[in-house]
């Protein structure tokens, strides 16, 4: 039975750039991503291993080479088969725009069935990772051996090894510098012994106090929330138009389903007024430009007021990036208890023609 330990390469700062990474060369680990792997390489400092594997791009090598340091008499041994999925004119794109687009719902929602334009399916990075991890299993059995990967990859081995379908590997969770174990057995099932282990890792210096703009659109002069296209395959919106720009296209936001129904439920519970009753509902505008997909929402009553039918709350939407793929955006919404009751009403009413459908 062969033992392997997954890890992930530690941080660096190419994230910062708000880029899709990938195979871009010159990506190097910063200074605690260093921290982090040299904590890695005293954790595994008293474990034998028989074999080290790494993923080509540097920021494996670095990680790889803070536990080699520890065990010199191996050799470092390169494995393009566990380097990063291959994005293809995707790499090194801007994630706004790239989440802007038809493709990125599919990246999120069905996997299976993406192919990154001039790239690889995610099924094929899946499997040339899966064959390498066969692979070396032969090569080393009844031996323990280290390999160093980028997180989607480790998620994707991890997946397949579970059993999982490949379309709920973004469930899973692997931190920078984690270890994960797995052994393969000559024949029959493989077992998972741990995943994302990360309790030997430094803890992150405090960071600057945040100074993103907060885009603010307060007050509203209209919101609606709707769905468009065929049941089954129907994108919702939010959609919100201020005074000052009513002569502008108004803002638009994908979310999804789930989180039409959870905001309507959040707004009913905070405005627990039975008196207060929705108003006309204002028709979607077809929207001509996405600002971002909402990863998620929060409702606040606006500074000084906590009650009243001219109290205005405020909704915070954030803006849903993956791990590593920047700073997201936060959109402030400032809406009477009227315009959001009625919006609840609205989505409802959305979500309940999906149903009946």
């Amino acid at each position: 039975m062969t033992e392997i330990l997954l890890i992930r390469h530690a941080v660096n700062d190419y994230v910062k750039t708000g880029k899709l990474a990938g195979w871009t060369s010159g990506v190097h680990l910063n200074e605690y991503g260093q921290a982090q792997a040299s904590a890695l390489g005293e954790r595994l400092a008293h474990t034998h291993l028989d074999a080290i594997y790494s993923s080509p791009l540097e920021r494996c090598v670095e990680t790889a080479q803070a536990v080699l340091d520890h065990h010199p008499q191996l050799q470092l041994q390169l494995l393009e088969d566990v380097g990063e999925v291959r994005f293809g004119a995707w790499q090194g794109g801007e994630l706004r725009k790239l989440s802007g687009r038809k493709l990125w719902r599919a990246v999120q929602q069905t996997p299976s069935r993406v192919r990154f334009p001039g790239g690889e399916t995610i099924r094929e990075a899946q499997m040339r990772a899966i064959n390498a991890l066969e692979m070396l299993a032969a090569r080393h059995p009844r031996e323990r051996i280290a390999v160093f990967s980028h997180s989607d990859l480790i998620k994707l081995m991890l997946a397949h090894f579970l059993g999982m379908h490949l379309d709920l590997f973004q469930r899973l969770d692997i931190s920078p510098a984690s270890l994960s174990r797995v052994y393969l057995p000559p024949n029959g099932a493989p077992y998972i012994l741990q995943m994302n282990e990360t309790y030997y890792l430094p803890a992150p210096k405090p960071e600057a106090k945040d100074e993103r703009q907060i885009e603010s659109l307060s007050p509203v002069a209209s919101l609606s929330l709707e769905a468009i296209g065929r049941p089954g395959d129907r994108v919702f919106y939010l959609q919100a138009t201020g005074y000052e720009t009513l002569t502008q296209a108004p803002l638009t936001w994908v979310l999804e389903k789930t989180q039409a129904l959870l905001l309507a439920e959040q707004i009913e519970g905070l405005l627990a007024d039975p008196e207060l009753q929705p108003s006309e509902f204002v028709p979607l505008t077809p929207p001509s430009q996405i600002m971002f997909r909402i990863g998620r929402f929060t409702l606040k009553y606006q500074e000084g007021d906590h009650g009243g039918g001219n109290s205005r709350i405020i909704l915070f939407l954030e803006e849903m990036l993956g791990e590593g793929q920047g700073t997201p955006r936060i959109v402030q919404v400032g809406a009477t208890r009227l315009q959001l009751r009625t919006l609840a009403a609205q989505a409802r009413a959305a979500v309940g023609r999906g149903r009946q459908s």
